[in-house]
């Protein structure tokens, strides 16, 4: 063990020792010769390529070869691109006319503009202008205008995208017509602005023109309705008043020509004056027939005269209150019970009949203060300009969006991977 631990040579001093390069190395000049060989050999021709701007290498590094650049592309630089593509060389130029107008009521002192305010007071919305509103985007409008003006032909000459399809439905013809025009109620003076597009300046004046038209026919129809129907029926209470009077004037007239008497209480007042002139004659009569009993004789031609004359003031006074009071027939009293029913009846009547009139004056005079009629503010004028599409601005919101949709899935790829690991 002695001797072989002596002959082991010290690994640290031989690695210290420097070693001898020997003269000859046959291998290492062969290797290097097939090395040579190798390097020598006719290397393939390469095509020339042309030299690439900087920005161009940066975007192929960046968007084609790492996965997050091949995302932006497909998700906002190729769909942006098509789109400004799109706007900048085929999408149909739409023109704008613009009106605004409102509804004019007659308030019977001069006519007054509702809405306007000379004094500063600011006027507020009404119904009316609602249901003008309404109107104009109702489906009647549609149809007018296109009986009119040949909404639906003119709509589908526009590029592949802003067109109305030929074979659209009644439906999709209304929602295509009221995405293309505006009709706002501005709040602060209670006037309608009016905004409807067209593939040509002189159709959108046109139809402008054709929406005022039909929207002043509406307001003249609804106004001089409403106004005709509360005057027509104030006009058939009155009728109604005017044949209830001419009944109970006949009634009563019949009744006089059955009596014979114009005034049944004016004959019973009569009446009562000749009773009481009779109950008065024969009072006389009586004391003065008392008188002569006192010193004639009953036989006397005197007092058998005054006699016959007292017996025929009573009989004469028996018949009058017999008139007055019997109960067998119909008494004067009863027949001017009767007359003074229908006099009464004939009375609230005439008095039925003159609050009518008032009345119907009243509502001719309201009804001519309701009417009320379209005024134009603001004329459609023919536009030189189309003011759509707002290329810019729209190319700009499509850019945000696509970068916030871009960014929201990217949001959530990293989340899903970062849960999977």
């Amino acid at each position: 063990m002695t001797d072989t631990k002596q002959k082991t040579p010290d690994l640290k001093k031989v690695a210290n020792k420097p070693q001898a390069i020997p003269a000859n190395k046959p291998a290492t000049v062969e290797v290097n010769k097939k090395k040579a060989d190798i390097v020598e050999l006719p290397k393939a021709r390469k095509k020339p390529q042309p030299p690439q701007n900087k920005w161009i290498k940066l975007a192929r590094k960046h968007l084609l070869h790492k996965q997050a650049g091949r995302w932006f592309v497909g998700m906002v630089a190729a769909p942006w691109a098509l789109s400004a593509i799109y706007y900048t060389g085929f999408a149909s130029d739409r023109y704008v006319s613009e009106a605004s107008f409102m509804i004019e009521k007659n308030n019977g002192s001069g006519s007054s503009i509702e809405g306007l305010s000379l004094f500063g007071v600011t006027p507020q919305a009404s119904n009316d202008q609602r249901i003008l509103e309404t109107f104009i985007k109702s489906p009647d409008m549609l149809y007018y205008l296109d009986e009119k003006a040949g909404l639906r032909q003119h709509y589908e000459t526009g590029d592949f995208l802003s067109r109305l399809a030929s074979e659209e439905t009644h439906e999709g013809f209304l929602e295509f017509y009221r995405d293309h025009m505006q009709v706002r109620l501005n709040d602060t003076n209670g006037m309608l602005d009016l905004e409807i597009q067209g593939f040509s300046p002189e159709f959108a004046q046109k139809l402008a023109g054709l929406v005022l038209e039909r929207s002043e026919a509406f307001v003249n129809e609804i106004s001089h309705n409403l106004a005709g129907e509360q005057l027509k029926f104030v006009q058939d209470e009155v009728a109604l008043s005017e044949q209830r009077l001419k009944d109970y004037t006949a009634q009563l007239v019949a009744f006089q020509n059955e009596t014979g008497m114009l005034s049944v209480s004016e004959q019973g007042a009569a009446l009562n004056t000749i009773m009481n002139e009779l109950q008065a004659d024969l009072i006389r009569n009586q004391t003065e027939l008392q008188t002569l009993t006192s010193y004639l004789n009953d036989r006397s031609p005197q007092v058998v005269a005054l006699k016959q004359r007292i017996n025929a003031l009573q009989k004469q006074l028996s018949t009058e209150k017999d008139r007055l009071t019997d109960s067998d027939a119909t008494t004067l009293n009863d027949l001017a019970a009767k007359q003074k029913e229908l006099q009464l009846d004939l009375d609230l009547a005439t008095k039925a009949y003159s609050s009518a009139l008032v009345a119907l004056e009243g509502a001719r005079t309201e009804a001519s203060r309701k009417l009320k009629q379209l005024v134009v503010v603001s004329s459609p004028h023919l536009s030189e300009e189309a003011k759509y599409p707002r290329v810019a601005y729209t190319l700009t919101n499509i850019l945000l969006i696509l970068l916030a949709l871009y960014a929201l899935v990217r949001m959530m790829r990293a989340t899903i991977r970062e849960h999977r690991d």
